[in-house]
């Protein structure tokens, strides 16, 4: 018989990866692409995830011209995102890339 309680138990690294990855796709306009490429278990602070990731979207320059491509044009940014132990987000950053 097994005692004690799970309700503290740190959420596992796969639903830390969709959890960021849902943030991110309904959180930044026009999202075509979430690639989380490092997610961490972290304790500091309030922090209990800590992720990577590159979002792609659309390229804001070619939206605003109203220019037809024959491909997308999608531009990368790095974006570093906090969890708490619920798996909310606590902070979040985003940084252009240079291409």
């Amino acid at each position: 018989m097994a005692t004690g309680s799970c309700t503290d138990a740190r959420p596992t690294l796969l639903e830390a990866l969709a959890a960021v990855r849902r943030f991110l796709e309904a959180s930044l306009p026009g999202v075509a692409r979430v690639d989380v490429s490092k997610v961490l278990p972290v304790d500091s602070g309030e922090a209990s995830w800590e992720a990577e990731a590159r979002v792609w979207q659309p390229n804001s320059t070619i939206q605003s011209l109203g220019l037809e491509t024959e491909h997308p044009v999608l531009d990368a940014h790095t974006c570093l995102v906090r969890l708490d132990r619920r798996l909310n987000v606590i902070a979040y950053e985003t940084e252009e890339d240079a291409t």
